[in-house]
């Protein structure tokens, strides 16, 4: 059960520390994963990252460098954002219960699994980004992880589940890249028809957004809703 390990992806958006960069693919090296994206990192990929990495050198040396989350999570059907702190309107799943869903997508879908800076976490624009947001419970008085901690936390539990012996495999998704470009072509029609607030779109559409996530959208789904959404632009056209 290793062939989905290796179709998720850890994402770190603009890491601080090379030392934790390293110790991140050590991390993924022992609990089977390979797969290594970083976005905007603000550190040098040298001598601390390579000590800390040990065995794991190959995962950095493979590591995809990329300016944006977007670019980063482009190609994945389904992403999971990681935050310690619980924000109004999201629902959290633990690592545990995040791992045999994350195994049953990446049975046919690139997953991605994000994980912010040291300092600031994910922002509240780059979780909208995400299907599906982690938080790692942790005692009151101590809430927050090192990086490279969580992630192996993140990485123990999805190594643990693919010991699990039924793992329902979740249908392909949309790519994030597609389903970004419907969330694009929604936002304008709905600020043309005065639906959306022009001003800040983002505030309603998060609302669409988390709603259409738990659809597990298809490639089929997402042309059906935007040839609706070009039909209903063409009336609005035809009408005025």
């Amino acid at each position: 059960m290793n062939a989905p390990l290796h179709n998720i992806h850890i994402v770190l958006v603009e890491t601080r520390s090379a030392g934790n960069i390293g110790s991140t693919a050590r991390a993924m090296k022992n609990m089977g994963l390979s797969n290594l994206c970083l976005v905007n990192p603000q550190c040098e990929l040298k001598a601390e990252a390579l000590w800390m990495a040990t065995n794991a050198r190959d995962i950095l040396n493979h590591a995809r460098q990329v300016p944006s989350l977007r670019e980063a999570i482009a190609g994945a059907g389904y992403v999971f954002g990681t935050t310690a702190r619980k924000r109004r309107m999201r629902t959290f799943s633990s690592p545990r219960e995040m791992a045999p869903r994350a195994l049953a997508l990446a049975a046919h879908n690139p997953v991605a699994i994000v994980f912010g800076s040291e300092d600031k976490g994910l922002s509240n624009q780059q979780l909208e980004l995400c299907n599906e947001v982690i938080s790692i419970p942790t005692a009151p008085d101590g809430t927050s992880l090192n990086l490279s901690h969580a992630v192996i936390i993140i990485c123990y539990e999805l190594h643990s589940a693919t010991h699990d012996k039924i793992i329902h495999e979740a249908p392909p998704r949309a790519p994030i890249d597609e389903v970004e470009r419907m969330y694009d072509h929604m936002r304008n029609v709905l600020c043309e028809i005065g639906f959306l607030n022009s001003q800040n779109p983002e505030h309603t559409l998060g609302s669409f957004r988390r709603i259409l996530s738990r659809a597990g959208l298809t490639s089929t789904d997402v042309k059906l809703i935007r040839g609706l959404f070009r039909q209903l632009l063409w009336y609005i056209n035809k009408t005025k």
